[in-house]
């Protein structure tokens, strides 16, 4: 497909959500914190924020906001290659207690790609992309391949057996062999094998990683560091991404580093660190309280709340047919329709039934992965997950019935691998989401 085709089919497939009013809508009057959401006139119960933990309506979030706005005013507008405010020399400091390494914040989880990564690469390594890799990353790795020639090369999905293969393979040539990934991947809600990569890591001293934990930063591991990093300490050929624009609840990227001279390097060279403008004090003073929760006990009773509520959830779906195809433990669900047209029927209804979901359309999934995507957060009540759910059965099937489609034929595009028995408590595992398409 040529770039002119390419982009046609964006546009055509984001043209068709819009015209269907369940793309580009706009939230109108105040938020609250009873999770409904106001589109169009009509009060919806909102299944589409990433905030899992809802932490934007802490009041010392918001207090801590106000009072940096009141001290350092709306703007500070200097690069930080020439002065940041003390704010941002806290928040750093409070991360690195956070995740136990070293970090540093950036505007965005993107500006944090875009700096670090043609900084660690060099035209000797080969570098290898899970095939669900997070796009903002991409464009990191995009940057460096536009100025020097490197080996570049796609992995299918969380193949960790043939990524043992090619890293034995590229060795003999290369210096190093880079992986990036995420750690919980944003549209279909899985993980990658953590434990499999730190085995790699040290079984084979040129392989270095560098994963987009950003969908799994404060609602799981100790202080909320997230999950790639829950069970080990960052190894030393690692470098880890993450959010404080999701579950973190403020806005900023994070990078986290195995050792200082890495980040020295990366906050010297990482030219959006040099020539974008900082956060705002509005922001970082949130951060700064919202990292402050962070280590204390009570990140873990925020995190527990949002497990029972997603386990809550997958007793509700073992009682449906839905056909789930994730992992279905984070906070991310994604039930799979295979053809487009099937998702925007489905929103649409929903829309009108009073829930607000996502759909996963091209080009964030492939033409023949559709489906409906939606979140749990802390906000939700459980009412609310029961009738959601209730609700997206009986308009999934009623929409597969008036298409003349049936769950079987979602199953072989996702090339999902259920036992009969399974299907009835709904414990299946799709091969594309397993890595095994």
């Amino acid at each position: 497909m040529n770039h002119h085709n390419f982009m046609s089919a964006i546009d055509q497939s984001i043209s068709e959500g819009v015209r269907r009013g369940i793309l580009h809508l706009t939230q109108e009057g105040n938020l609250a914190t009873d999770n409904l959401i106001q589109i169009n006139g009509s009060e919806l119960v909102n299944f589409t924020s990433c905030s899992y933990l809802g932490l934007e309506h802490d009041e010392r979030l918001k207090s801590a906001a106000i009072a940096a706005v009141e001290k350092y005013g709306v703007q500070f507008s200097e690069s930080r290659a020439y002065v940041s405010i003390d704010l941002y020399r806290e928040l750093e400091q409070l991360m690195s207690e956070i995740f136990e390494a070293p970090t540093i914040v950036a505007p965005t989880t993107t500006l944090a790609h875009l700096s670090a990564i043609p900084v660690i690469l060099d035209p000797e390594d080969a570098v290898i992309a899970d095939q669900q890799l997070h796009n903002s990353v991409l464009s990191g790795i995009n940057v460096f391949k536009a100025n020097w020639p490197i080996h570049f090369e796609v992995l299918r999905h969380n193949r960790l057996d043939v990524l043992k293969e090619r890293i034995e393979a590229l060795q003999k040539t290369y210096k190093r062999v880079w992986y990036f990934a995420d750690g919980v991947y944003s549209m279909f809600g899985d993980r990658c094998p953590a434990n499999e990569i730190f085995n790699l890591l040290d079984s084979f001293p040129v392989f270095h990683t560098y994963i987009d934990d950003a969908h799994s930063m404060s609602i799981l591991g100790k202080n909320g560091k997230g999950y790639i990093l829950s069970n080990h300490t960052i190894h030393e050929r690692m470098i880890v991404a993450s959010s404080m624009a999701k579950a973190f609840a403020t806005g900023g990227g994070i990078l986290v580093f195995p050792n200082k001279e890495i980040a020295r390097r990366v906050r010297a060279c990482g030219a959006p660190f040099n020539s974008s403008g900082p956060l705002q004090p509005a922001t970082l003073g949130a951060a700064v309280a919202s990292a402050k929760i962070h280590l204390t006990d009570e990140i873990y009773v925020l995190q527990t709340e949002l497990a029972n509520r997603i386990k809550y959830a997958n007793s509700l779906f073992k009682a449906t047919s839905l056909p789930l195809i994730s992992n279905f433990d984070s906070g991310i669900f994604f039930v799979g329709t295979s053809r487009a047209e099937l998702a925007y029927s489905i929103m649409e209804k929903m829309i009108k039934r009073g829930f607000l979901l996502n759909i996963g359309v091209f080009p964030a999934v492939s033409k023949n992965h559709s489906g409906i995507r939606f979140t749990m957060t802390t906000l939700q009540s459980y009412d609310q997950i029961e009738r959601m759910i209730k609700t997206l059965n009986e308009v999934f099937f009623e929409t597969l019935g008036e298409h003349q489609y049936s769950v079987d034929q979602i199953y072989s595009a996702f090339k999902v691998v259920a036992r009969l028995e399974d299907r009835a408590t709904g414990e299946f595992i799709s091969e594309y989401s397993a890595g095994k398409e």
